[in-house]
């Protein structure tokens, strides 16, 4: 069996939020007549930052997530604001404002949230060499900073205290950087 390709041939708009766009799409799968339905959320992206502190600790806000309704535990992030802001651009701006510092982003790749209804592509770095900065939240957010060993943080993500997905992609591809002895995969 081989792996099919889509094409969309029609789209149905449902909703252009502030946020994102959802369209129910119907699409011809390969090059032949048979169609399907595609329900689609597309979003403009999101960066995702694992600062690590001099003293080789990571830093993490706790805030509540209406969604799932629960406070969670996850590293600081944003959303792209405009078309054709630059990741680099979002990771920076999204640091500051929602830890308090600056420092040098390194590039770790990116991850799709959902890929099987939603475009959302969350770039992921690590920011080290920090230096304090002023943490300025948007009006509707709350949270607060914490700090974590490398070690506390993977066994949170173990025990399910860290469940989200941004927070753990992230911390994987991070886990070269990071200081301490952690256990093999």
């Amino acid at each position: 069996m081989s792996i099919s390709t889509e094409k969309m041939i029609d789209r149905r708009e449902i909703m252009n939020g502030h946020i994102l766009h959802v369209t129910v799409d119907t699409v011809r799968i390969n090059d032949t007549e048979r169609t399907s339905t595609r329900e689609v959320v597309w979003h403009k992206g999101a960066c995702a930052i694992l600062p690590l502190t001099a003293e080789g600790k990571l830093i993490l806000v706790r805030q509540y997530r209406y969604a799932p309704d629960e406070v969670m535990l996850e590293i600081p992030a944003g959303k792209i604001d405009a078309d054709g802001e630059s990741p680099d651009v979002c990771a920076a701006r999204e640091l500051e404002e929602e830890a308090g510092v600056t420092g040098e982003l390194i590039p770790l790749g990116y991850s799709y949230t959902s890929p099987g209804f939603c475009n959302e592509r969350i770039y992921l770095y690590l920011a080290k060499d920090l230096k304090k900065g002023t943490q300025h939240l948007d009006e509707d957010e709350f949270m607060n900073i914490e700090t974590y060993t490398p070690q506390e943080v993977e066994a949170m993500i173990d025990d399910n205290v860290i469940v989200d997905a941004k927070t753990i992609a992230c911390f994987q591809k991070a886990r070269k950087y990071l200081p301490g002895d952690r256990k093999s995969v």
